[in-house]
């Protein structure tokens, strides 16, 4: 998929003009899609009392991740690649004096960085408490307790440990 994304951009340099409307009429079916699958409400069945209060919500909210994980996983490092190759576009194609195309693929810098962090907050979620990006303790803490609960509620779902105690 990754591959797809790189094509666009290269097709993009060689014919600005039709690469950039092929670029975004792409990227935009992509955006459409995950987010109409992403309007569909999942009800977690928690008969058991697998979950804890937390974890369902945590479901319910990621209902992307934890009802397509691996799609999720594939998908969302597309998405940080076209929130980079923003960076790229948007120079070229003011360059080549295709200011509104320029102007809806800069967008995408914002649309894409909200379903790559969507598609896998686990990632995510790592990523800023491991690495210590986060600064303000109280949000710290709100980071660790959600990292905490997703990978709980994915330890639950995949290796099938539910409450036993």
């Amino acid at each position: 998929m990754q591959i797809l994304a790189l094509a666009l951009v290269v097709f993009t340099f060689l014919s600005p003009w039709l690469g950039s409307i092929t670029f975004i009429v792409i990227v935009a079916m992509l955006e459409v899609w995950i987010i109409l699958v992403n309007l569909s409400k999942i009800k977690v069945n928690n008969k058991n009392n697998k979950y804890t209060p937390e974890e369902v919500g945590a479901i319910e909210h990621y209902r992307l991740f934890f009802r397509y994980p691996f799609a999720s996983k594939i998908l969302s490092p597309v998405f940080s690649g076209i929130q980079l190759s923003v960076f790229v576009l948007v120079p070229w194609l003011i360059f080549k004096g295709l200011y509104f195309n320029a102007v809806v693929i800069g967008l995408n810098y914002f649309i894409a960085s909200q379903l790559a962090v969507m598609l896998n907050p686990q990632f995510f979620l790592h990523d800023n408490v491991d690495k210590g990006k986060i600064k303000d303790p109280i949000q710290l803490l709100r980071f660790k307790q959600d990292m905490d609960v997703v990978d709980s509620a994915l330890e639950k779902m995949y290796l099938g440990q539910g409450n036993k105690s």
